[in-house]
């Protein structure tokens, strides 16, 4: 039996002690957006066999001194250090018309009005949507990660200012969750070695005619996937440990076509992208604007490399594929050579301040808000800095040479049928 690494637990005290004392700036909304919302990063550490959990409230409750001091007295329990480190997901609620719809994400939502900061908003989403007490006494704020403006495809319009924060649950014989039906299809954690696993790696294929205008016309919207194929975006399959479904879910059961004989079930299971259980309210895969921000948190530990979770986004078609993977190569090649793993807050420079950055729901492109710590840049916006530019040049190079082609074939057909028509002297 093969025993299980545990150095991970280790990395995640320290990365946790090092985020409570070095927190991100607020930054405020752009002109013309008005909105907020808050999520809730929630980690906790299942015990592996045969230890159990305990929680010790003198030495980890609320009482027990500052943050700092109720982190060690957690992670110098053995039983800690030997547990495995899980994050907890959400599956939204499949609803029309919304932009996230059947997502993975994490717990949270809106900022309301009569919430007094952006932290109330998330401890008070996360008890709606899932139950969960996150001012409990053994749960714990630990910080929060760069807040980010979050706009439409290719940075054009803001949408929000989402503000993701971390938090620590110490106990994992908690109560059970209850989900909120018109917000939440089920819940997940999830082991951060999943997270990390390049065997879990995938792509995810989303409609390319959404991306480039918003058009009712199925004429334009068809044209514009024939033309340009789909988005391939990087994603992760999720592999819980523990899930809880929402049990008065419409979509609780599979519903929908099924293999109804033994050749389309043949054929069901050699179709790339597809499962056996079609329904794609039971797809667990993170991607988007969540993975980005996970892998802003897991850049904070040593042993996981933010470029292992990374593809640069690319197009479904082939020839699109090539020229947008050569003319990005010089950029990708020196960006890979940059990354490097653990460059927490405290280990920057200090800087001039700037203002906040933006986030694409579609790239995750984040430029993080600065105070006089110069606090790491995401991972994804060292990736993605500069390179959507060539990508663009190399979308309208391959299009120019389709034309091209297109013309010359063309030109050339219409010359031989002429040549066949006329008469032979």
């Amino acid at each position: 039996m093969q025993c299980l690494d545990t150095s991970r637990t280790q990395e995640l005290g320290r990365a946790l002690q090092e985020l409570s004392r070095n927190k991100y700036p607020h930054i405020e909304n752009p002109p013309g957006c008005k909105k907020r919302a808050a999520v809730a990063l929630i980690i906790r550490v299942r015990p592996l066999f045969p230890h159990r959990s305990s929680f010790d409230i003198s030495r980890c409750g609320p009482t027990a001194g500052s943050h700092q001091a109720r982190l060690e007295a957690y992670f110098d329990q053995e039983w800690v250090q030997r547990g495995d480190p899980e994050v907890l997901f959400i599956k939204r609620a499949a609803r029309k018309g919304d932009r996230w719809t059947s997502h993975i994400a994490f717990p949270g939502g809106g900022r309301d009005p009569e919430d007094k900061h952006d932290l109330a908003a998330s401890i008070r989403e996360t008890k709606e949507e899932i139950g969960m007490d996150l001012e409990a006494d053994h749960c714990i704020n630990v910080g929060n990660l760069s807040e980010r403006v979050v706009t439409a495809w290719l940075g054009k319009t803001p949408l929000m200012v989402l503000c993701p924060f971390v938090f620590l649950q110490m106990r994992d014989n908690t109560e059970p969750l209850v989900l909120q039906p018109t917000e939440v299809h089920s819940a997940h954690w999830v082991s951060l070695r999943a997270l990390t696993s390049p065997y879990l790696n995938n792509y995810i294929r989303s409609d390319v005619s959404g991306r480039f205008g918003r058009s009712d016309s199925n004429f334009i919207r068809g044209l514009t996937r024939l033309l340009f194929g789909q988005v391939l975006i990087k994603s992760i399959d999720l592999v819980p440990t523990e899930s809880v479904y929402c049990n008065s879910s419409a979509d609780l059961l599979p519903s929908g076509p099924r293999a109804s004989t033994y050749a389309s079930s043949i054929l069901a299971r050699l179709s790339p992208g597809r499962s056996i259980w079609e329904n794609p309210a039971q797809q667990l895969v993170l991607w988007g604007l969540t993975l980005g921000i996970m892998s802003d948190f897991l850049r904070m530990l040593p042993s996981s490399d933010p470029s292992e979770l990374w593809a640069w986004p690319t197009l479904s078609h082939i020839d699109y594929q090539f020229s947008i993977w050569l003319f990005t190569y010089t950029y990708r090649k020196k960006k890979l050579q940059e990354m490097v793993p653990n460059n927490l807050a405290s280990d920057k420079k200090v800087g001039k301040a700037s203002g906040p950055g933006e986030i694409d729901d579609t790239t995750f492109t984040t430029v993080q808000a600065r105070s006089r710590r110069k606090i790491q840049d995401s991972a994804i916006l060292e990736m993605l800095g500069g390179y959507y530019e060539r990508a663009k040049m190399a979308v309208f190079f391959t299009l120019l040479l389709r034309i091209g082609i297109g013309g010359y074939f063309t030109a050339w057909g219409l010359r031989e049928l002429r040549s066949r028509r006329s008469p032979k002297l």
